[in-house]
């Protein structure tokens, strides 16, 4: 029963950050979105950051679950642009989701931050595992995989960052245009 309380507490925290952004989420919100009451929702999270953490790590999950069921695509080049899309839809699709997931302080249940290296951000092992394909068939030139897939996903972030502040005046479409430019740029001079 606990863990199903928990889960519903979950639930409606990711649903008022979905829509209003995590400043919106308080205990008192949720506990009452919940169903439960204000001191009731502390049996399950201690505090807020714990409950964030929760939403943060469900986010994972279903961001992970979202590149296991993807297709494949046999090419490096291809997988690699077919997994950047991906991530573009989600932080087109779930602004505030990836918001908190990229963003914002790490969020995690047991309040630990870790490095990217860790099985922590499913997009970047994603990209990680596209060109160290790419590099093992020689499409893309021998390099640091894990510098070459931060350096290409801390430019889509930034761009998308830069887009969700509303700070480049263009158009969802015309956003992914200019990704899709900005990675060619950037993938021509990883080529082999």
């Amino acid at each position: 029963m606990a863990l199903r309380t928990a889960d519903r507490i979950a639930e409606q925290a990711k649903a008022i950050l979905v829509a209003e952004g995590s400043e919106a989420v308080s205990m008192r919100r949720v506990a009452g979105a919940a169903g439960v009451t204000a001191m009731a929702i502390y049996r399950h999270y201690p505090n807020r950051e714990a409950l964030l953490g929760a939403v943060a790590e469900r986010g994972r999950a279903d961001l992970a679950e979202r590149w296991r069921r993807r297709p494949r695509e046999d090419n490096p080049r291809a997988e690699l642009r077919a997994v950047l899309n991906a991530l573009l839809d989600f932080a087109l699709d779930q602004p505030r989701l990836y918001a908190l997931l990229h963003s914002e302080p790490p969020w995690h249940e047991d309040g630990v931050a870790r490095d990217f290296r860790s099985d922590d951000s499913p997009a970047l092992n994603a990209v990680v595992a596209a060109i160290d394909e790419g590099m093992h068939r020689g499409v893309f030139a021998p390099d640091d995989v894990w510098e070459a897939a931060l350096s290409i996903v801390a430019l889509l972030h930034g761009l998308i960052s830069l887009h969700h502040a509303g700070r480049l005046g263009v158009s969802d479409p015309e956003f992914r245009v200019l990704c899709g430019t900005a990675m060619t740029r950037l993938l021509h001079g990883i080529s082999a």
